[in-house]
């Protein structure tokens, strides 16, 4: 059940706090805070109150750095040196990354493509390519994800993690493959989906490498509880509501259907992930973007297999920038293309004219976490 998921409460209650936080920001949280914490020490033998105090000791919390955040917010503040020679480091490697596709002798449509799906590189996208891809819903092919760095990170299990992690030589390993993870996060811009999705992977690498087995919702509280801390104006940015809200959908009705239907096609395995993920960010995505792509989880079905192999295709362009590995990319790209714009041309494939506003948003995720609690209570 999801309510015995203590992890996953702290991450609520803190966002909610950094919420409130945000929204009124208040000198006496900090002093509430402390009273909180020594409240919660001194009555730790009585449990009720303990959990009472416990509850409003997660909410404080995210009410008082909230708070923090914003009072500094105003001030100019530099970074430090060492994060202004990671940002220019990383900079150069994404340049100099990006000079090594013009290598292979790439098309300008297929560069921006490849550069967008693995640099995070998204200035050489036209206005008409951005369009089409939003027209038929896939825009989150462009937007790095968990989706990417997943594909990257079943390549490492392929030729690293899967001889390793029963043999000793597993932590000599796994700095190698952390680094490989946070190293792409960092050079493509580390946007909160991309953060996000490389601290779930690091906490299942290490788990699984102490053949530990964790909950499939503590990674992605952890993810949120580290990105509200250190970033609380992340909670209201939309990249950090639409990726939290499908990799949840996706955790909590993905793992029964599996159990019940455990010999599913691939095909129909990725249909249903993509109309969870669609179920668990349609009351965002017509909140903001007032459209609902009605086929973009049956067009997943062609891109994102597409998308995976122009990865892997990339990757080994930038190792080795052949000639004939670029033309290969063209052909991909060219045919990535023709199916978004396929898909965003069928009439009535996406529905348009929504303006909802909050309160329904609020009252349609409501509605939808009572019925995951019932589903998985049964």
């Amino acid at each position: 059940m999801i309510v015995q998921h203590l992890l996953l409460w702290c991450a609520v209650l803190l966002a909610a706090g950094t919420a409130v936080g945000l929204l009124f920001p208040l000198p006496y949280y900090l002093p509430l805070l402390a009273a909180a914490l020594i409240a919660c020490f001194l009555l730790r033998k009585s449990s009720h109150l303990h959990d009472v105090l416990t509850i409003a000791v997660w909410l404080l919390i995210g009410c008082s750095r909230a708070y923090v955040c914003q009072e500094t917010s105003g001030r100019p503040s530099e970074p430090s040196a060492f994060v202004q020679k990671t940002l220019q480091k990383a900079g150069q490697i994404q340049d100099a990354l990006a000079g090594r596709l013009e290598e292979a002798r790439l098309t300008p449509s297929a560069q921006a493509l490849c550069s967008a799906l693995v640099l995070g590189k998204k200035d050489g996208l036209t206005r008409e390519t951005r369009q089409a891809y939003a027209r038929a819903g896939v825009s989150h092919l462009l937007a790095l994800s968990g989706m990417h760095l997943g594909i990257i990170y079943g390549l490492l299990y392929l030729v690293l993690i899967r001889w390793v992690r029963l043999s000793r030589w597993r932590w000599h390993a796994l700095p190698f493959i952390l680094l490989i993870l946070w190293s792409f996060t960092l050079v493509a811009g580390k946007p909160v989906s991309l953060v996000r999705a490389a601290i779930m992977l690091s906490v299942f690498t290490v788990a699984w490498l102490r053949q530990y087995a964790t909950a499939t919702f503590h990674p992605l509280a952890l993810s949120a509880i580290i990105i509200l801390l250190v970033s609380p104006m992340a909670l209201f940015s939309i990249g950090f509501q639409l990726s939290f809200s499908a990799v949840f959908f996706i955790i909590a009705l993905w793992g029964p259907l599996e159990k019940r239907f455990p010999k599913l096609p691939w095909a129909v395995r990725l249909l249903a992930v993509s109309c969870i993920a669609q179920l668990g960010t349609m009351p965002l995505t017509l909140y903001y973007f007032h459209q609902l792509p009605l086929l973009a989880p049956l067009f997943n079905l062609a891109l994102i297999p597409l998308t995976t192999l122009i990865i892997y295709l990339t990757l080994a362009t930038l190792v080795l920038p052949l000639a004939p590995l670029g033309q290969v990319l063209n052909l991909l790209g060219a045919l990535q293309q023709e199916v978004v714009d396929l898909a965003g041309s069928i009439p009535g494939g996406t529905l348009t004219g929504f303006y909802p506003d909050g309160i329904w948003v609020a009252l349609t995720y409501g509605a939808l976490l009572i019925a995951i609690v019932r589903l998985r209570t049964r």
